[in-house]
């Protein structure tokens, strides 16, 4: 009942689960003093089992809690100091989970079996602060920059990949990277997407969001020329897989978004040319010649549009509009 997430606990002694009885007995107080959360009359094989469950939930040693000094004897050490604060929030987080798992878990109205406990594990996984990897790495960034943020999540995956400490999937740096974009930094975003594929090469959602963020990016800063050669770069190095319809769509209306007409255009041309038989491409160029006041290329594209498809409601009312406009 007492194990919990959050417990910078009592007493971390994970190093005693290895020891021998007798040896126990040379340290362990008798009786246990200034229990204040535990039982009072809690046995020694408890306390220690408890105490070796919150060092491996925290991934930390008995001085996170207590006073002492890391690899002196565990009989220097003064247990029942509350000296340190990790100490007293442990308290506080014991009762926590206590209410949790006693009161507010076991007064649902119908649970599994066996029911569902809060543990330390349940938040902490391993580490001491219960953080995600995108809180981790974003506060890096906010301090050092990319170059801090990289070196973090490479220090972060070396010690923790195959634990259940952090998500090293492809959406915590896609996450963060989009999030870089949108603070007006595409060349820090992309960098980190790139990334992303790196660590995550058999992943299509990473390759594409590196691809869709690379091309806009190249359209809007460098010019047409240049985006389109980036263009066709990432669609041979990542395959037709991942250039499927609705990427160069989604790079288009970013652009369009953006007040960027002509690079829009000639991204959603790119479109058409890899698929002229979709009346979707057809009609989204034809929008970009809208905003581009282009109406007889508008009307043109329309036309292919309902060509390929008469029943595109859409591109059907955008036509008659147009042409009630301009007849």
């Amino acid at each position: 009942m007492y194990r919990f997430g959050c417990a910078r606990m009592i007493s971390a002694v994970a190093v005693l689960l290895l020891a021998p009885a007798p040896a126990l007995a040379q340290w362990l107080p008798d009786p246990f003093t200034n229990l204040k959360v535990l039982q009072k009359d809690i046995s020694r094989q408890d306390l220690v089992a408890m105490m070796g469950g919150f060092t491996r939930a925290l991934g930390v040693r008995c001085t996170h809690c207590h006073v002492g000094t890391e690899g002196e004897p565990l009989a220097s050490y003064k247990f029942a100091a509350d000296d340190k604060p990790a100490k007293r929030k442990a308290r506080v987080m014991m009762e926590l989970v206590r209410d949790i798992n006693a009161k507010y878990l076991a007064g649902l109205d119908t649970r599994i079996d066996p029911p569902v406990k809060v543990e330390c594990s349940t938040c902490h996984r391993g580490v001491t602060e219960p953080r995600t990897l995108q809180d981790v790495l974003r506060r890096e960034y906010e301090t050092g920059g990319l170059a801090a943020l990289t070196a973090k999540y490479r220090d972060l995956r070396e010690r923790y990949y195959g634990r259940s400490a952090y998500d090293f999937g492809e959406v915590p740096l896609a996450d963060l990277a989009g999030e870089i974009w949108n603070a007006g930094k595409p060349d820090e975003s992309v960098r980190l997407h790139a990334l992303n594929v790196d660590m995550n090469p058999t992943s299509a959602f990473a390759k594409r969001q590196h691809a869709s963020l690379a091309i806009t990016r190249s359209f809007r800063q460098e010019g047409i020329a240049p985006g389109t050669a980036r263009y066709r770069e990432l669609k041979d190095l990542y395959g037709p897989g991942i250039f499927a319809e609705p990427l160069l769509d989604e790079v288009g209306s970013r652009l369009l978004n953006a007040n960027q007409i002509d690079p829009a255009i000639a991204v959603l041309r790119l479109n058409v040319e890899a698929f002229p038989t979709s009346s979707s491409t057809h009609e989204r160029l034809a929008d970009g010649y809208v905003k581009a006041s282009d109406t007889k290329q508008a009307i043109e594209s329309y036309e292919r549009a309902l060509a390929i498809d008469s029943k595109n409601s859409t591109a059907r009312e955008k036509l008659d509009k147009l042409r009630a406009k301009s007849p």
